[in-house]
């Protein structure tokens, strides 16, 4: 059985996926539902910490300023929110590619582990190989 409902889940983390809207970024609201000891995993084994996260998305949103996300399909696990998103955004410079002026939109894919109301871990996904082929004009 779940520990949260689908609704329950959605309203935990939505202020999340909002550090990733860039009409509805709000800080204070989406770390807030991050344990203090939240780790964010981009590989099996290599993490960010909560507090070297912040600089992270900054730093993202200085080479893609209209980033967005938006959350296609939400399940609960155990104590675990799975989300499939889209991620898009139009880069400003240089990011992966030259910068070429197009828009990539990926897959993503993301699993929260839950304790206690806060998000404690996050193992995550994101379809660069796509974007790549989008940002150059490769896609077909």
């Amino acid at each position: 059985m779940p520990i949260l409902s689908r609704e329950q889940a959605a309203e935990l983390i939505e202020p999340f996926y909002n550090l990733f809207r860039w009409n509805r970024r709000d800080w204070e609201a989406g770390f807030a539902v991050l344990s203090d000891s939240w780790r964010s995993y981009y590989t099996n084994v290599d993490y960010r910490t909560r507090e070297e996260t912040r600089p992270y998305i900054a730093g993202l949103f200085e080479l893609v300023p209209d980033i967005d996300v938006e959350i296609l399909d939400l399940q609960v696990a155990d104590d675990t929110i799975v989300v499939r998103t889209e991620l898009s955004g139009t880069p400003a410079k240089d990011f992966m590619v030259p910068h070429s002026g197009r828009r990539f939109h990926i897959m993503t894919i993301d699993l929260h582990r839950v304790e206690n109301g806060k998000i404690v871990e996050l193992h995550h996904l994101e379809d660069w190989g796509t974007a790549i082929k989008q940002l150059t004009g490769a896609e077909k």
